[in-house]
């Protein structure tokens, strides 16, 4: 375990060292770092058949720099067999500005997930943003074991904006 967390903050690092690179096109501002920490419910919608995946509905709240207090909501679907999330996020601050992002990622164990998150744009201050940054989740249970499952989760990475 003491091996993987040491992965997982190289990764991090790492992340902040090129995340630069990839916060988009100077228009949008410029590039500051992006901290989030949030906690929610992750619940099963559904399955696509056709795509082997699982539909899963996310919600939660957490505190972020330059949005503050947010709520969060998504939609992500989870390849059964590679176990491979992808789906679409909104992060809404206070005063109802919000982010977009789309997101990948993989599972680390059954407990955890490791999640990539560019930045598409948003309302308010937030349009145009762009950026990217990388989530670490901790499950309440393994994923797949109760169709309702709590989470928490950290983020670091950059974000641009006007």
């Amino acid at each position: 375990m003491k091996t993987a967390l040491k992965t997982i903050l190289s990764l991090q690092l790492t992340a902040l060292i090129l995340t630069p690179a990839f916060a988009g096109p100077a228009s949008a501002g410029k590039a500051v770092p992006f901290k989030e920490k949030s906690s929610g419910v992750v619940t099963a919608v559904g399955f696509d058949s056709v795509a082997g995946e699982a539909l899963t509905h996310v919600q939660g709240e957490g505190q972020a720099t330059h949005l503050g207090h947010f709520t969060v909501t998504a939609d992500v679907a989870v390849n059964v067999v590679t176990g491979i999330p992808h789906g679409s996020w909104t992060l809404t601050a206070a005063n109802g500005d919000q982010l977009f992002l789309d997101m990948g990622g993989h599972g680390i164990d059954a407990f955890h997930g490791f999640g990539t998150f560019t930045v598409i744009g948003g309302t308010g201050r937030f349009q145009g943003a762009t950026g990217y940054y990388e989530q670490i989740v901790t499950f309440a249970v393994p994923l797949g074991t109760a169709d309702i499952i709590p989470y928490t989760d950290v983020s670091v990475g950059t974000i641009s904006f006007n």
